[in-house]
């Protein structure tokens, strides 16, 4: 459910203003109505975003850097001047290695310039020329080296790459060679010089980024410090710039909200302080934070509501109508009761080593764990082993009640009992996403709204069991016959003449028809959507049978010590894919089904704001 909100407006004396919000701060429970960041022309929230963008950046640099091995050594103590320290010195670090990352092409460049003609000094040909001599490089295919050249000058040849020759031609400095050649222009560091400044450059990087890792070890609980600060004080900083001014800059109004529950605690402290509040009920105009209040079961399905969207201030908080259909979502699309003990066992273990906010998580996973292996039991599934179909003796008396094909595909006309059951829960799913349709346009609207949402669930529930009756051949009497007529009358009555109040009845019968139009095709799309629930549990469950009888039948033949081996190896690398692709589908598709059919057919509309009480950060 919604937690009821009250909202507060206040008018503060201005050189009390700060003062005030400090006290509010400390007392932690309204939420404060805060304006857009970009409606707001401040050099001090400025810097405080751009400080924040800073530690994040750092933070994000150094999880590149840590060392899983030794996470569990790090400092467990920190402080705020390292943490600047810290920001100020990743950013002065990351700049000095994308200097060298860009040295180290151009170095390198040089580097396969000269490689091909050798370690030489260059000094030595500054002597040359001091002697009157010069040295021409030159570099052409070896088809086009043309050997008269040996015979009109001093030719060297250096080096041949491939096809390629690298020759030098010694010279007198005031002769000008006659080749159709142009000479190449080597720099003035010899190769050796060249290498040992690649090394050095390589040096420092690794130091930086020995540097860095040290830092992603030692200094996380001083960024975390750092961050939290410049987060408090981000947040002041907004809250104080959310105020408007009145009667020239001489007060100053802000606007909050908070629970209902808690408005006494605020309402004490009020009436000590020398300022004029009001406290009013939301209008169908305000934006009004939410903050959600469910029992200690559907509080864990919060994330899954929160993925999408929190509900407006207007309507229901889907949380505790989704959870048991999830669950049950969950697990059908995993369908292997193996799947679900490895499930709630890994849950069970991770829920004692993961922080406070992720328990609830892992609480979570145990019961679609408990879910999956209830499934599993009934359909006779685990680890891919059919138990319908397998000669175990102490599974005799019971393994005509699994819920198989070949135990009740003959009762349901040779469909899948699984499949029908996924249709059906599908129906009930989609009337209860309508009832909760009904009840939403109830509390924004009033009932007269609700009426014709409210019939063509009756509609649909009297069809279902009229038809259903005559198709199981249950003979009807004729005055329970005038009874489903009745309802059929009434229902089409709401449907087609009351269902939106204030309009002729010319109107009515037209949005009449176009929602019997949308109900047929809708109905039955959404329906058919959760055949899926039925086939990615019955796909899983062949799967692993797949892996169970490639990993014994392809290995009859082999000793059983290499078969044992070989069994294992195939037995867990099959079930790790299969579970993986498992997990994946009773995810995604449970959530689809959540999402598109259950939200559509409840209206849910969403856009809430989260209730964020202004407090300080611990």
């Amino acid at each position: 459910m919604i937690k009821s909100m009250k909202k507060y407006t206040f008018l503060i004396y201005h050189n009390d203003y700060e003062r005030f919000l400090l006290s509010i701060r400390d007392l932690g429970v309204l939420h404060v109505e805060e304006k857009k960041l970009d409606e707001v022309d401040s050099p001090s929230l400025k810097n405080a975003l751009s400080l924040a963008e800073r530690i994040t950046n750092t933070q994000l640099l150094l999880s590149k850097y840590i060392d899983p091995d030794q996470t569990a050594t790090a400092v467990e103590k920190g402080s705020l001047e390292r943490g600047k320290e810290v920001v100020d010195r990743v950013e002065q670090v990351q700049k000095e290695i994308e200097n060298i990352q860009q040295q180290l092409p151009i170095v390198q460049k040089e580097i396969d310039q000269v490689n091909p003609w050798g370690n030489f000094d260059f000094s030595s040909i500054e002597r040359l020329k001091e002697a009157g001599y010069k040295l021409d490089f030159f570099i052409c295919p070896q088809k086009d080296f043309d050997e008269s050249w040996k015979k009109q000058y001093e030719v060297v040849v250096v080096n041949k790459v491939g096809v390629t020759l690298y020759f030098v031609i010694v010279s007198k400095v005031e002769e000008v060679l006659q080749l159709n050649l142009d000479a190449v222009q080597l720099g003035q560091k010899s190769l050796h010089t060249l290498q040992l400044a690649k090394k050095a450059l390589e040096d420092k990087k690794i130091a930086f980024e020995a540097e860095l890792q040290k830092m992603a070890k030692e200094d996380k609980i001083s960024l975390e410090l750092y961050k939290k600060k410049n987060s408090s004080e981000l947040e002041f900083s907004q809250v104080i710039l959310s105020g408007e001014k009145k009667v020239e800059n001489k007060l100053i109004l802000l606007k909050g909200w908070l629970p209902v529950e808690q408005e006494a605690a605020l309402n004490k402290f009020l009436d000590k302080e020398c300022l004029y509040y009001d406290a009013a009920l939301p209008t169908p105009e305000d934006n009004v934070p939410i903050q959600l209040k469910n029992t200690a079961f559907t509080k864990l399905f919060e994330p899954i509501t929160k993925m999408f969207s929190l509900p407006n201030y207007t309507e229901l908080d889907p949380t505790p109508f989704l959870a048991p259909f999830f669950m049950l979502f969950f697990g059908l699309c995993m369908g292997d009761g193996g799947y679900g003990i490895l499930i709630f066992l890994a849950s069970w273990y991770f829920k004692k080593r993961v922080s406070d906010d992720k328990k609830s998580l892992c609480q979570l996973g145990q019961y679609l764990g408990i879910m999956t292996i209830v499934v599993g039991i009934l359909t006779g599934s685990f680890f891919g082993i059919a138990f319908d179909s397998v000669t175990w003796g102490w599974l005799a008396g019971v393994k005509e009640y699994f819920v198989t094909q070949k135990n009740y595909g003959a009762m349901f006309g040779g469909y899948h009992p699984l499949m029908v059951f996924a249709i059906v829960i599908g129906v009930v799913q989609i009337l209860f996403g309508m009832c909760l349709s009904a009840a939403k346009v109830t509390k924004q609207h009033g009932f007269a709204y609700a009426k014709s949402i409210i019939a063509w669930v009756v509609l649909i529930i009297t069809a279902v069991v009229y038809f259903g009756m005559d198709k199981l051949g249950v003979v009807i009497p004729e005055f329970v016959n005038y009874f489903f007529y009745f309802i059929f009358a009434v229902a089409g009555c709401f449907i087609y003449l009351f269902n939106t109040p204030g309009k002729n009845i010319i109107v009515n019968i037209a949005t009449g028809l176009w929602n019997t139009y949308n109900m047929a095709t809708g109905l039955l799309g959404d329906s058919l959507s959760y055949i899926r629930l039925f086939a990615l549990g019955l796909t899983g469950s062949i799967l692993g049978g797949v892996f169970n009888n490639v990993a014994f039948d392809l290995t009859a033949s082999l000793p059983i010590v290499p078969r044992f081996l070989l069994v294992l190896f195939i037995l867990l690398f099959g079930h790790i894919i299969n579970f993986g692709l498992c997990m994946i589908s009773a995810f995604v598709h449970p959530l689809r089904l959540t999402f598109v059919e259950f939200y559509k057919n409840a209206e849910f509309e969403g856009g809430g704001k989260a209730y964020k009480p202004f407090k300080k950060q611990k």
